[in-house]
């Protein structure tokens, strides 16, 4: 993992390159995170700029932004440092239990690892993360500590995969007292799209999780996915708060 630190001794903007899609074009785009000793509209805009320059000298690259819990009003110090809203990630919640599923899934299995990644980027060939998975990168994100099989739902009919419900459990935390599920992943094969899957896949993770005495379940949407958005309105998701991106493109000094 390349990273790159600025600090002017009391606040610091760390840059790590990011992992690219397949469908990103092939420029080095960097995750920027500050942190500032008090918070500070002055100071916060001194590291953006300082990020943005030492981006320019290390050869150019494209600059992504994160503010969590985001309003209009955080747009004015990113803005006056160069840097433009595009992207916002949208997250929604809702208690537990729901509807019951009228499909049956199972547990992930070594043996579905190559369907699993033909239908992941076959449905996210337009998503700047989650497309492009490879069998190198499943593999990692299954040996993160909160993996488990039993947690990766399946759906298979006819021994075919039609698509899946990845769900992710999050201990207890400052920001959540008790154990919430995460939908981490959903995805229909595109072939089989169209059939009211991806709502009972949704229902099918709600359901699972519900079985572990979890009670409140959250995921991450894009704010423009509009057939998405949709389909968690219709299963009782709402809104709690938007993850906004802001980006700076910067060409090669001289």
């Amino acid at each position: 993992m390349e990273q790159l630190l600025v600090s002017d001794g009391t606040d610091n903007a760390t840059l790590t390159k990011k992992n690219l899609g397949e469908t990103e074009k092939h420029i080095n785009t960097w995750l920027l995170e500050l942190k500032i000793l008090e918070t500070n509209e002055e100071r916060s805009r001194r590291m953006l700029e300082a990020a943005a320059q030492t981006i320019s000298i290390s050869g150019g690259g494209n600059i992504e932004y994160w503010v969590e819990n985001a309003n209009e009003s955080d747009d004015a110090v990113p803005i006056s440092a160069g840097y433009s809203p595009f992207r916002d990630l949208r997250i929604l919640s809702r208690t537990i239990p729901a509807l019951p599923s009228e499909i049956e899934t199972r547990g992930f299995t070594e043996n579905d690892t190559q369907e699993i990644i033909r239908i992941n980027n076959a449905a996210f060939h337009w998503h700047p993360e989650q497309s492009g998975m490879t069998s190198e990168s499943l593999k990692r994100t299954r040996s993160e500590a909160w993996y488990t099989d039993e947690d990766f739902r399946v759906l298979e009919e006819n021994n075919q995969i039609k698509g899946f419900c990845w769900m992710k459990l999050h201990e207890p935390s400052s920001k959540s007292p008790s154990v919430r599920g995460e939908i981490f992943v959903i995805a229909v094969d595109p072939y089989f799209q169209n059939q009211g899957l991806g709502r009972q896949l949704a229902l099918s993770g709600l359901e699972w999780v519900s079985k572990k005495k979890i009670r409140e379940v959250f995921l991450y949407v894009e704010s423009d996915n509009h057939p998405a958005l949709k389909t968690y309105d219709s299963l009782g998701f709402s809104h709690l708060s938007t993850n906004r991106c802001y980006q700076r493109l910067i060409r090669q000094d001289g």
